[in-house]
């Protein structure tokens, strides 16, 4: 553990002059043959970085900085080419950390500069629900996001288009019709078909969809299934809301079928509420063939009698003139674009509504404009900053509040954190608001979403085993698995546990079937509860089903990808990416059994592979215990790493990679940061994170401190300003 420390971060100290003492001399003897000034490797040449002092060579950062990270990974040298003592290397490594540390802590941070960026769709959802108290899921309707850093929040890559303008304003239009009713309108019914095979739930007896029901009223709810060619066969279907029974009934086939269960008239009330079929085969007489299995579930409504609408936003009573037109919008555009909202905007927002009413001879249309002109103003859509100048400021306070809000709740910032705001005092009291944060029900928004990307769990709603090799992984495995990784996460959130249990944590959360798929008894029903572990087989994000399914590919593990999600997520190391022309691994000679090692061996053999299969690979195969949806199985898990570091089992990798905590506690801050900014993390940002990776270490590698770190960080509450460097 002390080589692999060593090895990462380097711990030796340095005579009198160690530029000239332990840095050059190493580099000239083993690295300027390949780096020289003439063709050099990589693009890198070292003479000009060797010929002056080294206070004079550390002006060229970013090629220090590489040639540190490139020793650091083991990269370099080459494997075959000579080699100097890792006492050696790591002196060249602590040289350049401890020279810039030193030069970071001499001046100001720099905070960078974030783009003005849109919402995305799940942070579009949230904040029309916050805004206006109905749970539609309007961003459903939008396109992915893209992805920048490993993150669907970066602003650089947010762009806007003409079709996704045009969603907006089918999205502002849905929303306004739903939060302000007209007297003696309905809704039209809609329908919506939830496919089992597109939701990741085929071939079940069981399926829930969290549907959301515009308002109150009657649906009708209906599911279809499919049963195999068996005579006589009895099944009882099943339709709940929220687990409390809709419809039942009992049927016998005798034929070939494609059919199901209705329930034609369910009073529902407005909002997110969870839809259930179930099938159960009845046992006169014994079914013996292939089990039936639902296809579908579908909600239709509301029916036109029985709607209510929500009026809670016309609360003027019979009062409908300009008053209560202001009454109504001022602090529905004051929560909607995290500000004050000026008396020239306000002006406009009640023009707008008494011309729609003058025209339509309805205050409530009239409201509806004025509404969706809120929704589509970029002051909602985007999320900007005034610029102040070329010099780094401080955000002002609703800046402040809305980095703060989104990057905890993904959502608008409330009333109490905009109350602080307007009176100027939330840079004193923001560790108070961000605990305040953190303790609500809307900080599950923050583990959805950045847990779910940070450890790329997301990726169980499109993930795809094969379902021949693999038929014990099913939509409801795939839901458990994702929800265990959730609510292990929320604990260390909620406890402020050590962030280092991400790594190898003695306990976790279980239902009956996934602590059978694991292998741990005393686990039943479906309810979720707090299993601790022996640390042998589970313990941690590594041994998760969720991450191990994901890191697999659909037909049998890849230590190469698993090996990689390790180096990218849990060290922030990413391997570049494979030269071209590289041949993958022959699937038929990995297929007849056995052969996995030999495969990878071919591609580190090749020098082009071999720095980085060096590093993946070993990581790989120390999860080659666990099959591609995440079962124990007796398998070889042994490796080296580079710099000679053996182990011969998972739990003898997760100790290396333990320790030394601050690895992985930079490597978490890294990706945080990048979610909580909204952009990536670059140079000039080592010092603000050599500064949170300090804290940490103070207190415990505590979880909340890492979020306490970032949210009082320079980056995070200051900005440069436009014609900064």
């Amino acid at each position: 553990m002390r080589r692999l420390a060593a090895f990462l971060l380097g711990s030796l100290a340095f005579g009198a002059d160690p530029f000239l003492d332990s840095v050059k001399p190493v580099l000239q003897s083993h690295c300027a043959s390949c780096h020289g000034a003439k063709a050099p490797a990589g693009g890198l040449a070292l003479p000009p970085l060797l010929a002056g002092p080294g206070s004079e060579t550390l002006r060229e950062r970013e090629k220090w900085e590489r040639i540190a990270g490139r020793i650091r990974a083991g990269e370099m040298p080459p494997k075959g080419a000579s080699r100097p003592s890792e006492e050696q290397l790591q002196a060249v490594v602590r040289w350049v950390d401890s020279s810039y540390e030193a030069i970071d802590r001499s001046r100001p941070i720099d905070p960078g500069r974030v783009t003005a960026r849109r919402l995305n769709r799940f942070e579009y959802t949230n904040s029309v629900r916050d805004l206006l108290g109905i749970d539609l899921n309007p961003g459903e309707e939008f396109p992915a996001d893209p992805y920048g850093y490993g993150f669907d929040n970066i602003g650089d890559v947010l762009s806007v288009n003409a079709g996704l303008l045009d969603q907006y304003l089918k999205a502002a239009e849905r929303v306004a019709h739903a939060a302000i009713p007209v007297p003696g309108e309905t809704v039209p019914a809609t329908m919506h078909r939830y496919l089992a095979e597109r939701i990741g739930q085929d071939r079940q007896l069981r399926m829930t969809v969290d549907h959301v029901f515009p308002m109150a009223g009657f649906y009708t709810l209906r599911t279809a299934f499919y049963q195999a060619l068996r005579d006589g066969t009895r099944v009882r279907i099943q339709l709940a809301i929220d687990g409390k029974p809709a419809a039942a009934g009992e049927l016998r086939f005798y034929y070939q079928i494609d059919r199901g269960l209705e329930a034609p008239r369910v009073r529902v009330p407005a909002g997110r509420h969870r839809v259930e079929a179930t099938i159960t085969v009845l046992p006169d007489p014994p079914y013996k063939g292939t089990p039936p299995y639902l296809e579908s579930v579908e909600v239709y409504g509301p029916l036109p009698e029985g709607q209510e609408p929500d009026r809670r936003l016309l609360a003027c009573g019979a009062a409908k003139g300009a008053d209560c037109a202001r009454q109504i919008l001022a602090p529905l555009a004051r929560k909607a674009w995290r500000r004050p909202v000026t008396g020239a905007e306000m002006d406009g927002l009640l023009s707008l509504a008494v011309r729609e009413q003058a025209r339509s001879g309805s205050f409530e249309k009239g409201m509806r404009s004025a509404l969706m002109a809120i929704l589509v103003s970029p002051h909602f859509l985007f999320r900007v900053e005034q610029n102040r100048g070329p010099a780094a400021q401080p955000v002002s306070d609703h800046e402040l509040a809305t980095r703060l809000s989104y990057f905890l709740w993904g959502s608008l910032p409330d009333d109490e954190l905009s109350r602080v705001a307007d009176a100027g005092k939330l840079g004193t009291v923001v560790k108070q608001q961000t605990l305040r944060l953190l303790g609500d029900p809307r900080a599950a928004a923050f583990v959805e979403s950045f847990a779910g990307q940070w450890l790329q769990t997301r990726n169980l709603t499109v993930q795809r085993p094969d379902a021949k090799l693999f038929p014990a992984f099913t939509g409801e495995l795939a839901a458990a698995m994702r929800t265990e990784t959730e609510m292990f996460f929320t604990e260390i959130l909620r406890e402020n546990r050590s962030i280092l249990d991400f790594l190898d944590a003695p306990f976790t959360y279980l239902n009956g079937p996934l602590a059978k798929h694991y292998g741990i008894g005393g686990v039943e029903g479906e309810a979720f509860r707090r299993v601790t572990l022996d640390g042998v087989q589970r313990g941690g994000v590594l041994t998760q089903g969720s991450v191990l399914t994901v890191s697999s590919y659909p037909t049998r593990t890849s230590p190469v990808i698993r090996g990689k999600w390790i180096l990218d997520n849990l060290l922030n190391q990413p391997p570049p990416p494979p030269p071209p022309n590289v041949p993958a691994l022959e699937e038929k000679a990995v297929a007849s059994g056995g052969s996995m090692r030999q495969q990878l061996e071919k591609h580190r053999s090749n020098a082009a592979c071999a720095a980085c299969h060096a590093r993946m690979d070993p990581l790989g195969f120390g999860l080659e215990n666990y099959d591609a949806i995440g079962r124990w199985r007796e398998e070889d898990a042994s490796g080296e790493l580079p710099g000679g570091v053996r182990f011969a089992k998972p739990a003898e990798m997760k100790q290396i990679l333990k320790a030394d905590p601050d690895v992985f506690a930079r490597a978490l801050t890294e990706k945080m940061l990048t979610y909580a900014l909204g952009r990536g993390v670059e140079l000039r940002d080592r010092a603000a994170v050599r500064q949170i990776v300090d804290r940490l270490r103070a207190n415990g590698y505590r979880m909340q401190e890492l979020i306490l770190g970032i949210v009082e960080s320079e980056p995070f509450r200051k900005r440069r300003g436009e014609g900064g460097v």
